[in-house]
């Protein structure tokens, strides 16, 4: 996934050697912000790859609510109907 980035980075870099900030300074600003754009793309990928790794990685027996419980709480979310009578008919 980060691949694209990492290849976009390097040729960014490789860009930047052709551009000097005398002779093209929008293009060299633009190549310096795209350069720490991927940096940044590539980061965060890493830090949400690892996160993703150690959350995989815990234990699977985490503590659940009893059933019962469950029950309680979903009869509790529901709420009763309002204005007509549960026969009738709207016309």
């Amino acid at each position: 996934m980060s691949g694209g980035y990492l290849i976009a980075r390097e040729n960014f870099k490789e860009a930047e050697k052709h551009v000097s900030a005398e002779k093209d300074p929008v293009m060299f600003n633009l190549l310096y912000g795209l350069l720490s754009l991927t940096d940044q793309l590539a980061s965060d990928l890493a830090a949400l790859r690892d996160a993703v790794a150690t959350k995989q990685a815990a234990p699977a027996s985490a503590p659940k609510k009893p059933a019962a419980r469950r029950g309680k709480i979903a009869a509790a979310k529901k709420k009763p109907a309002r204005g007509r009578a549960a026969g009738k008919k709207r016309r």
